[in-house]
């Protein structure tokens, strides 16, 4: 008896406090997915990138970028010779948070277009891992994404978020 009475304690002070709201972090996490989307249509991508990577945050798709990297990529896309030929927009299709409710994941489908207004094309699937910062806000610790034909993100949508499949033109 004496060695439960420790673990129902530990479990009454669980329930007591509350576990963490599951689909409330997952809905913050959505948000987050949804401004850090804006900030990177209305700034440009790479801006939005990195505003809402943590300082140990990395970004693996050809290449592996630290956050002093990306704000050195950042520094010379900004030269008055480039200029900036696509714009990437994303919509994650799910979301999910650990136990603890400080880590958590996005993915869904991204496409790329010329301008704001398109035409887009479908290009690929990403998944973003985000931890909750000390200040509460969430910022992704990993971004990556595969590089797919259309034809097979289409396929994808179709067998496995029908839904989504209808709504690929408006991401």
């Amino acid at each position: 008896m004496k060695t439960s009475l420790p673990l129902l304690f530990s479990f009454v002070a669980f329930v007591a406090l509350g576990a963490p709201d599951k689909e409330k972090i997952k809905a913050e996490l959505v948000r987050t997915e949804s401004e850090f989307f804006q900030r990177a249509l209305d700034e440009g991508f790479n801006a939005g990138m990195h505003a809402f990577m943590a300082d140990d945050g990395f970004i693996a798709n050809s290449l592996t970028l630290t956050r002093e990297a990306h704000a050195a990529r950042m520094t010379a896309e900004k030269s008055p010779t480039k200029t900036r030929t696509n714009v990437i927009r994303w919509k994650p299709l799910r979301a999910e948070v650990s136990e603890s409710g400080d880590l958590g994941y996005t993915w869904g489908v991204a496409e790329s277009g010329p301008a704001k207004e398109g035409p887009f094309k479908p290009y690929g699937i990403y998944v973003t891992i985000w931890k909750r910062q000390p200040d509460g806000r969430w910022k992704f610790v990993y971004d990556a994404a595969t590089i797919l034909d259309a034809a097979r993100i289409e396929a994808f949508l179709r067998e496995n978020f029908p839904a989504a499949a209808g709504e690929k033109k408006q991401l």
